[in-house]
Order: structure tokens, then C-alpha cells, then sequence
């Protein structure tokens, strides 16, 4: 028993993370470029067909397959010629970046949970489109974007839930591994956040910090390697962010990994920046008053009792005394003619 628990002990030890976790957007998509139109008030590409196609089904232009190229030879040159494993989303334009990487005798697991967030009733449509057909919906994610979920949809923080069960099994499956991803922005955006553990307060800076923004075909390289030592870690402790195609979309350089932790102090600072809308303060005080108010009525009946109880006696005493005077005079006459 004391061999296998060793044996198990080691198992545990070594379901750590690949060396290397290489992560790729997939190229510019026709939806990607048809919602590039539409912000500068061009709908024409949102014909009856193309809103019928279920996002899953967008192929890559001409650009992103030309993007995809430019990558898979920067990856090759500057990080790996080769991977222990290879990962992609099953939506058409992640296997298309995939194929055009051109990584020779790579087998790709297509990998469900890489899926692109589900955007429910606002997939489809333009971002005009959703902004007149759906105003609601749209004031509800501005209240909070990290946990909104359109309907029939889910939230980043619903996609970052279900990853965690991919991490989960990258662990298991692929410790010690060369490993090459390719899947969606919103889906780098929930790895991050489980891999830095990114607050959901700080979510934000993945769509503004030019380290973070995740262009077509952005790479973001993670590994357990020092990049000035060569010292392998336990964790991944090291990222950079690359834009192959264009190189100052990004710093390029790597950073180290600081993953946050927070003081009592830090928690009151958070909470203190939320103010608090409903109270009980106003309840709480009219409660202690009212239960004040009993307290004394059942003090005041009780004392009350007291008295009467002590005036009863005083009166029961008054009457055994006149009732002895009165037999007293009754027994006199009797007495004087006895003698």
C-alpha cells in the first residue's frame, strides 16, 4: 500500500501544465469583415443568406487565410517546428486556420469546449442591427459585460467556467507537452482570465491593453520555461503576445505572470467602491424601539400585579380583624348574664 500511495503521490505530482501552451486566434473571418462594415455603417454583406449561416459556418477571407500563413511560418521560425499536440475549436474558420498553419504530420483533436461564446438571439446580426433590434439587451450588458449572458447565449464568465474543464484535462493529458491551440478571441480572453486569474473587475483591459488584445491570428505564447534562464517552473509563468502579420499591434516581449492575491485591506477597498442602494439601518433602530416599547408595557403590567397582590392581603388582613372584633362583641352580652 505504502508503494502505490508513492506511485499516486508522483501521478498527482507530474499533472502540471505543458512546457509550452501556445494559444492562435483563428484569420479574419467573413463575419469578423462584415461587422468591420457595419461599424463604418455598411450593411450590405448582411444579406438574408448570410444572417441565416450559423456563426459556426463562417469561412476565413482572403485576408485572414493569407494572415493564417503569415503565422504558421513565424510560430515555425520562432517557437516550434513541431508540437506533442493540437488542439482547435470545431467552427469551420478555427479548422481553416488550422490547415493553413501548415504544421506537416500534425493530428488536430477538433475540441468542443474551444467553441467561440455563444451570443444566443444577437448572433447573426450586425452590431447596427443589435443596437436597434435589441436596445434592451444591450442596456442589460452595460451593467456588466463580464456577466452577461444574451438570451440563449452565454456570459465570459460562462466561458471561462467551461475551459476550466479543457485546462483541466491539458493537465492530465499533455504535462511536460509542446502544445498548439488554435480557437476564438473571446475564448483567449476566458483562458487568460483562468490562467493569470484575472479578476472579473480587471476583465476589461483585455479589450483595451494593446499586451492583451487579441487581433486575427494573435499568438499568445504561455510556458513554464524562463525566457532568460532557460529554468523550467512548476507553473505558467510566462506570456507573450505576438501579432505575426503585424508586429506593432503588440510589444512582443515577454512578461512575467503575477497573479493576484489580496489583503483584508484590499477587500474593504473593493467592497468600499460599490456603494450600498438598500439598508436596514431605519428597520434595525425602529425594531430596538418597538421591542423596547413591549419590554416596558410587561414591566409596567407586572408591577401592577405586584401591587394588587400586596393590596389584596393588606385588605384580607383588615377583614380577619374586624371579623374578630365582631365575634368579640357577639360573645360579651352572653358573658355579663352568666354572671
Amino acid at each position: 500500500s505504502r508503494h502505490v500511495f508513492r506511485s499516486v503521490l508522483f501521478m498527482s505530482n507530474t499533472n502540471t501544465y505543458p512546457i509550452d501552451l501556445v494559444l492562435v486566434r483563428h484569420g479574419e473571418s467573413e463575419g469578423n469583415y462584415a461587422q468591420e462594415l457595419s461599424k463604418a455603417g455598411d450593411e450590405s454583406r448582411w444579406t438574408e443568406e448570410f444572417c441565416q449561416r450559423h456563426t459556426s459556418q463562417y469561412r476565413l477571407t482572403k485576408l485572414g487565410q493569407r494572415q493564417a500563413e503569415v503565422t504558421g511560418t513565424w510560430i515555425k521560425e520562432n517557437i516550434h517546428n513541431s508540437f506533442d499536440s493540437y488542439y482547435c475549436s470545431e467552427y469551420i474558420r478555427a479548422l481553416e486556420t488550422a490547415a493553413l498553419l501548415d504544421f506537416q504530420g500534425a493530428k488536430w483533436y477538433p475540441e468542443l469546449y474551444l467553441r467561440e461564446q455563444d451570443q444566443g438571439i444577437l448572433a447573426g446580426h450586425s452590431l447596427n442591427q443589435r443596437a436597434i433590434k435589441f436596445a434592451e439587451e444591450n442596456e442589460r450588458r452595460s451593467r456588466d459585460p463580464f456577466y452577461y449572458s444574451p438570451p440563449g447565449g452565454e456570459s465570459i464568465a460562462g466561458c471561462a467556467s467551461r475551459i476550466e474543464i479543457w485546462l483541466s484535462e491539458l493537465q492530465r493529458t499533455c504535462s511536460g507537452f509542446k502544445v498548439l491551440v488554435v480557437c476564438h478571441g473571446n475564448i483567449l480572453k476566458a483562458i487568460r482570465i483562468r490562467l493569470e486569474r484575472i479578476p472579473s473587475t480587471e476583465w476589461e483591459r483585455l479589450n483595451t491593453d494593446p499586451d492583451y488584445k487579441s487581433s486575427n491570428c494573435q499568438v499568445i505564447h504561455y510556458s513554464r520555461r524562463n525566457p532568460h534562464t532557460g529554468e523550467i517552473h512548476g507553473r505558467l509563468n510566462w506570456v507573450r503576445s505576438v501579432c505575426p502579420w503585424d508586429l506593432s499591434r503588440s510589444s512582443n516581449k515577454w512578461t512575467r505572470i503575477h497573479r493576484p492575491q489580496h489583503t483584508t485591506a484590499d477587500l474593504w477597498s473593493i467592497v468600499n467602491s460599490i456603494h450600498r442602494i438598500v439598508d436596514n439601518d431605519t428597520d434595525i433602530e425602529s425594531k430596538v424601539k418597538k421591542d423596547e416599547h413591549t419590554r416596558n408595557l410587561k414591566l409596567e403590567a407586572q408591577g401592577k400585579g405586584e401591587k394588587k397582590g400586596n393590596e389584596t392581603k393588606e385588605e384580607k388582613e383588615v377583614k380577619d380583624n374586624n371579623d374578630k372584633e365582631l365575634e368579640e362583641k357577639k360573645e360579651e352580652p352572653a358573658l355579663k348574664e352568666e354572671k
